[in-house]
Parts: C-alpha cells; structure tokens; sequence
C-alpha cells in the first residue's frame, strides 16, 4: 500500500483523506499512453456476465448533482467491463 498512497490522513470525524503517490499515477499514465487502444487494460481471460446497477433517481424528488455522479461512476463500471 505504500507503494501507492501518501499517508492516509485524518479529515473530521469519520472521515480520511487517500492521497495517491506521484510516482504511482506517473507511472500509470506512462503504461495508459503506451498502450493507447486500451488504455493499459487488460484483456479478460474469459467471458462473463456482468450485472450494474446503477442510477435510479428518485422521479418524486428534485434531480440533483447526486444523481449524476452515480451516474457516471456505474457507466464507467460498465464501460470498463465490456472492454474485454
């Protein structure tokens, strides 16, 4: 783990801070760009059916930033498993 994260640090009660390390997300970027078709993915050994759910805004409610943001965070899950 300390490879890739600073110290964790205390934010409030209940709450901590992660902090990537530089050097672990400049790496990353370099093996993502050298392998631009798939971003530094790996190919799945095998198929497999992937449920995600995701997104389900209340219709009785005012729609909110919230909502987006599960949005986007179960569209990129899914996007991520259909690259194979």
């Amino acid at each position: 783990v300390d490879d890739v994260f600073e110290p964790a640090e205390i934010a409030g009660p209940g709450f901590l801070n992660f902090k990537l390390r530089n050097d672990f997300m400049c790496e990353q970027l370099r093996l993502m760009l050298a392998s631009r078709d798939r971003c530094a993915v790996p190919t799945a050994p095998s198929v497999q059916r992937c449920v995600v759910d995701y997104s389900s805004p209340n219709i009785a409610k005012e729609m909110h930033v919230g909502h987006l943001r599960s949005t986007i965070i179960g569209d990129t899950l899914a996007r991520r498993a259909r690259l194979r």
